[in-house]
């Protein structure tokens, strides 16, 4: 399941060789400022109690072709850039390619995905991640939306390869559709276990996710989405520094306003709240982050 990226991307750039492929390609620019009321780097357990402001880019291009209306390739390449003003050693770029293949049967859709992510902080390469998907998918009366997916990631970090993992995921996410399709409320649950090559990284976890999201305003020019996250992680090796085991949870809160002034350029704020609870101290704290944004789709 780990090597889908090649075939994608062969079968992507021969699809214009078939004359009924449907093709759509976009570009999306974000540039903005955001500010967090705490410093944190998850995945190493950096963290700063000194909040700052950082400048934010970002760039999303995205291809999508049809196949005889029932075979969709999509691939895409993604990269952002947060630099804070005081806090270098938390600035973080991220890049992102990926490629999904999906067959329509009617009764429902499968697909296979790949996402390679390169992470750098402060400048130095800090962690690199393959992300491998298989999903099955199902839409009923235009109305509900299934899909489950099973997800297996591998995790190589530069600086510390005790840290070097294997994440396996099983999840499902259901989206009911109302007010002609212009509002959804989802709600979703995934399990995973990850495998790090220290036990006192390893653990498992539990997922609990939801969603609201509606469009309104003249033309629908304004989207209004809620979203609540819950995780909780049981880590199954002793922290040699602490002398036990972790157990980590977390509340996610975010709320967001776009306002379209045309149909290609916006204005997206969000205003995120995190709620971390952790009997290892770098781990337990609670964040607020605010991001002010301009955005240009094409």
């Amino acid at each position: 399941m780990k090597y889908f990226l090649t075939p994608l991307i062969l079968v992507s750039f021969s699809a214009t060789a078939f004359a009924n492929t449907n093709s759509d390609y976009s570009l999306t620019l974000e540039a903005g400022a955001s500010h967090n009321s705490e410093l944190v780097v998850e995945e190493i357990d950096q963290y700063s109690g000194s909040g700052d402001t950082a400048r934010y880019l970002s760039l999303d291009l995205n291809a999508n072709w049809t196949l005889f209306d029932n075979l969709t390739v999509d691939a895409g390449y993604h990269v952002s850039d947060t630099d804070y003003q005081d806090s270098d050693n938390f600035d973080l770029i991220i890049q992102r390619f990926y490629g999904d293949v999906s067959y329509d049967f009617s009764a429902f859709t499968i697909g296979a995905n790949q996402h390679e992510i390169d992470a750098k902080l402060d400048s130095d390469s800090f962690l690199d991640m393959s992300r491998n998907g298989i999903y099955v998918s199902k839409l009923f009366d235009d109305t509900i939306f299934i899909r489950a997916e099973l997800v297996d990631t591998d995790k190589s970090f530069d600086s510390d390869s005790n840290r070097d993992a294997n994440n396996e995921s099983l999840g499902v996410d259901t989206y009911f559709f109302f007010n002609q399709a212009k509002s959804f409320f989802s709600l979703g649950y995934s399990s995973d276990e990850e495998t790090a090559n220290a036990a006192q990284f390893s653990y498992d976890g539990d997922n609990y996710r939801a969603t609201y999201s509606t469009k309104f305003g003249q033309g629908d020019a304004q989207r209004f989405q809620a979203q609540w996250r819950f995780y909780e992680r049981d880590y199954k090796g002793i922290y040699p520094e602490v002398g036990f085991a972790r157990n980590d949870t977390r509340h996610s809160y975010k709320l967001a306003w776009d306002y379209y002034f045309t149909p290609s350029v916006a204005l997206a704020t969000e205003l995120q709240r995190s709620e971390s609870e952790s009997n290892y101290e770098p781990a337990d704290y609670t964040s607020n982050e605010v991001n002010l944004l301009f955005r240009l789709e094409l």
